[in-house]
């Protein structure tokens, strides 16, 4: 299997087995790292997280995974992956600085916080690093103000259903919700073309969306969206 067919850029929507692999060898080269106290090995796991922020065509982590021959069915958007791979190789920069400057007791702690952080979101599936990067983004205002952001007309409530190419449910579920809705218009949202869309409250795609008329999130339907997940989500347009 040659490493070539895999895309340049990262793509909107990754597996979502995709950053857990990341995050667990990241995660085992950290502690690894601290516990040999190997500065080299810090260096090869920032190398990397670099390599992948790059693209997947140069991560051999990346190339790893293609191994995986499942499927899924559904996909996570990129962007809040993206964001924490940023935090972890800052934090390993500033690690390396550190032990290569004498201060091994601040650049191993670092070391070891990464460590700590990536084993605990490889395990249990609860990236840290999404979770800041959504919550930065509303406090910015951009996932608050989804009128805007989605170029939502009238005055409301409105119903979205956020998809992402080669995503296998988007399709059905898209269909099911249109469905449903009748007459009523269902705004499309593409993660490939709305990478903002990553900050709203879903950690899947696709995903069936309300947005209130005060422009703030309400009932958000993830996973296998079918004819009765589709009626609930009419329902809540009141």
């Amino acid at each position: 299997m040659s490493i070539f067919p895999l895309p340049a850029r990262t793509p909107a929507a990754v597996h979502p087995a995709a950053p857990r692999f990341s995050q667990a060898i990241t995660g085992m080269l950290c502690l690894e790292a601290v516990i040999f106290q190997t500065q080299a090995v810090v260096v090869v796991a920032a190398v990397f997280i670099a390599l992948a922020l790059i693209g997947p065509r140069w991560s051999p982590v990346a190339y790893l995974f293609t191994l995986v021959p499942a499927r899924p069915a559904e996909l996570e958007p990129s962007r809040p992956v993206r964001f924490a791979q940023l935090m972890a190789i800052s934090m390993l920069v500033v690690a390396i600085a550190l032990l290569y400057a004498g201060a091994s007791t601040a650049g191993w702690t670092i070391t070891g916080l990464v460590a700590a952080v990536a084993l605990f979101s490889a395990i249990s599936g609860i990236c840290i690093g999404c979770i800041a990067w959504k919550q930065l983004v509303r406090r910015g205002g951009s996932a608050h103000d989804l009128k805007k952001a989605f170029d939502l007309e009238g005055s409301g409530p409105w119903l979205l259903v956020v998809t992402a190419p080669n995503c296998p449910r988007c399709g059905p579920a898209k269909r099911a919700i249109e469905d449903a809705a009748g007459s009523r218009q269902v705004v499309s949202v593409d993660l490939s073309e709305h990478p903002e869309a990553g900050a709203l409250p879903i950690w899947s795609v696709p995903a069936g969306v309300i947005v209130e008329p005060s422009g703030n999130v309400g009932l958000v339907k993830t996973g296998a969206i079918g004819a009765n997940e589709a009626r609930e989500l009419v329902s809540a347009l009141g």
